[in-house]
């Protein structure tokens, strides 16, 4: 009895769930019609009013068109002068006198310091003496030989003795003047490296001497650009410092690569720049690119993925406007626009504001009209 008891329980249990799944299957196709009856409805109040009920993602487009395109290549040198030197006195010596002070305006060949000479001077007045007995030693013979008195060799002798100690003086004077420390260009003083009463010896800097009057900036370029910049390419300089900007050429562009760090020197003169020092720091932005002819795009519309770059277009499609992803090949990119070598065509227009998260066919509204 007990058996049959929860036999016939599982079959009433049975019974009911299948009654169960058979009602909400009935309730689930009523409502698939509902809905299919309201989107029916849907589509046809939206033809009948002629709105997309659909918010379009709001863009902003531009028209390309072909122009004059450059590339800048950017680095950053220092100013220098082109004449700036070290005045360093010729002989070891004592200093006895500094005739000039920092900030001095000198002239090539003036004296800017004077050693201790005397031991020269000395000497100087000796050989002067000498020279004079020699002299007159000669005058006398000299006077003889065109009298007919005395030998010729007495002549010759006294003549030769005579030439010789002159040579000797005029020696010595260079060597007494070997003892002033001179400028060797024009320029300014701009250090002064020693007192009087110090040692000095040749190649120790005394003066340092600077000509502002030409400037130049240097700097050192990588190897890789060593094809794309030579003498002659158009160049902004740019000082930072004084807040100037000024358009030059390249002056100098060299052949050697520095094997230390892989770089060559580059130079550019300046003229007329007021207010540069040396060692100031100077931007160079040497055009290494001219294509007058070139689509380019604004930078930043590009996106990128690991295997493509595209931009997106805007395209009309009956009475509504929609996205298009473009892929694109670049070429150089210079400031705020990127030249475009294939992809897109003249004319066409491409979305450059709200471009983000678009897919091709998505409608967009415009929010500006480009200048044709």
């Amino acid at each position: 009895m007990a058996v049959i008891f929860i036999v016939s329980t599982m079959i009433v249990a049975c019974g009911e769930k299948g009654s169960s799944i058979d009602k909400k299957k009935t309730e689930l196709e009523k409502v698939r019609k509902e809905i299919a009856e309201l989107q029916i409805k849907e589509k046809a109040l939206v033809s009948e009013i002629g709105e997309n009920t659909t918010k379009d993602k709001l863009v902003e487009i531009q028209t390309i068109k072909k122009q004059a395109f450059s590339s800048d290549l950017k680095v950053e040198g220092t100013i220098d002068a082109d004449q700036s030197t070290i005045a360093t006195s010729k002989v070891p010596g004592t200093v006895m006198n500094i005739n000039i002070e920092v900030g001095s305006r000198v002239s090539k060949g003036q004296i800017l310091a004077s050693l201790d000479n005397s031991s020269a001077l000395k000497g100087k007045l000796e050989l002067e003496q000498q020279v004079a007995f020699a002299t007159t030693v000669y005058e006398k013979q000299r006077r003889l030989w065109e009298k007919g008195v005395g030998t010729e060799i007495q002549y010759l002798t006294a003549k030769n003795q005579k030439d010789a100690l002159e040579k000797s003086l005029s020696t010595l004077n260079n060597n007494i003047d070997m003892y002033n420390v001179k400028s060797p260009i024009n320029g300014t003083i701009e250090a002064v490296d020693v007192k009087i009463g110090q040692i000095t010896a040749p190649g120790m800097p005394i003066f340092k001497v600077v000509n502002m009057s030409s400037i130049r900036v240097v700097a050192n370029i990588s190897e890789a650009y060593a094809d794309k910049v030579s003498v002659g390419d158009i160049v902004t300089v740019e000082l930072p410092d004084i807040n100037q900007t000024i358009k030059a050429k390249v002056t100098f562009a060299a052949n050697f690569i520095d094997p230390l760090n892989r770089t060559f020197k580059v130079e550019v003169k300046l003229n007329g720049i007021k207010d540069v020092k040396p060692n100031m720091v100077a931007r160079l932005n040497i055009v290494d690119y001219v294509n007058p002819k070139a689509l380019v795009v604004p930078s930043n519309a590009i996106q990128r993925t690991e295997s493509e770059t595209y931009i997106m277009i805007a395209k009309q499609e009956k009475n509504k406007t929609i996205a298009e992803k473009r892929t694109i090949v670049i070429g150089k990119t210079n400031q705020d626009l990127t030249e475009v070598l294939s992809g897109i065509a003249e004319n066409e227009t491409i979305i450059v504001n709200g471009f983000q998260e678009l897919t091709t066919g998505q409608v967009v509204k415009l929010t500006n009209i480009p200048t044709k």
